[in-house]
């Protein structure tokens, strides 16, 4: 019915079979033909023929005024679903982790934006675990997590790394020293991300310390990065955080760590390998980000 609706509208426009015929690259019989048709479904006349003039029934004035407006949003439907497919518009749902500059997060997305401005972008701030869960469940497209991770589901591709370092009161004694060793917060209560939340970074910072010759007191978060800073500048121990927290507080003053040698990286996770048009050029818009190509 989609194509005899077509090749009524067009008659409609022109009130004339030969024109409307030639517009639609159709015989004269043939476009005669589809009205009959069309008129056979609906149960009803559309139009009155003379050798001058085509004239609509009130039945076909309806017709055209509605199909009219109904063609319209077909055609938009159609160019849609056919930018979804080249990854010129749709949705993709991101998950990320606290620090939207790992691994490039933000730049990237920005960059993509620009490049496919039809796609409606969401971000979902989430856990690395539970982001693995929203992947696993198609209710993010991506995910900015941090590895090691306890599953072989998911497809990862590295897009950085950056050293922890520790955050101090802006009045404690080590904040003298530009440089500390591990060993100088071995009387220090550290705050570090809870076993449950990030256990990798847990373990190597108890490792470490024990590998610097003391048991560390430890005080853990389990909800964010930004919650430990806040427990440092409140003087409830020295919080050990990912380098680009930095430039977070200024209460707070940061420094790098001899002896701990625990870096936090980031990675781009999908659900095994993806086929949405929408997420490979993201993948790919993050690739040319991460690794520009170098100037000959």
């Amino acid at each position: 019915m989609l194509k005899y609706a077509e090749s009524f509208c067009v008659l409609v426009e022109e009130l004339h079979f030969s024109r409307a015929a030639a517009r639609l690259h159709l015989t004269q019989p043939a476009l005669s033909h589809q009205i009959k048709k069309l008129e056979q479904q609906i149960g009803c006349a559309l139009l009155r023929r003379s050798p001058q003039r085509v004239i609509l029934t009130e039945a076909g004035s309806i017709l055209a005024r509605e199909l009219g407006v109904a063609l319209s949003h077909v055609k938009r439907a159609v160019q849609q679903a056919q930018d979804a497919a080249r990854g010129d518009a749709g949705a993709l749902a991101i998950g990320y982790c606290e620090l939207p500059q790992a691994g490039g997060m933000t730049a990237i997305i920005r960059r993509y934006t620009e490049l496919y401005p039809g796609v409606d972008v969401t971000l979902r701030n989430l856990p690395t675990v539970e982001q693995v869960a929203a992947l696993a469940a198609g209710s993010i497209d991506v995910g900015f997590l941090h590895p090691p991770l306890n599953t072989t589901q998911l497809l990862l591709r590295m897009a950085g790394t950056e050293p922890v370092v520790a955050a101090l009161p802006a009045d404690h004694p080590l904040v003298a020293k530009p440089i500390l060793r591990l060993a100088d917060l071995s009387s220090e209560r550290l705050i570090v991300c809870a076993e449950s939340v990030g256990p990798f970074m847990y373990h190597s910072i108890l490792a470490a310390c024990g590998r610097a010759g003391f048991q560390p007191r430890l005080r853990e978060e389990k909800d964010r990065w930004h919650a430990m800073l806040d427990q440092a500048a409140s003087g409830l121990g020295v919080a050990i955080v990912p380098e680009t927290l930095t430039k977070t507080q200024e209460n707070l003053v940061f420094r790098h760590i001899e002896g701990l040698d625990v870096t936090l990286q980031t990675a781009i996770a999908t659900a095994g390998e993806p086929t949405r048009p929408a997420v490979l050029r993201f993948l790919a818009t993050a690739s040319a980000h991460l690794d520009p190509p170098r100037s000959k």
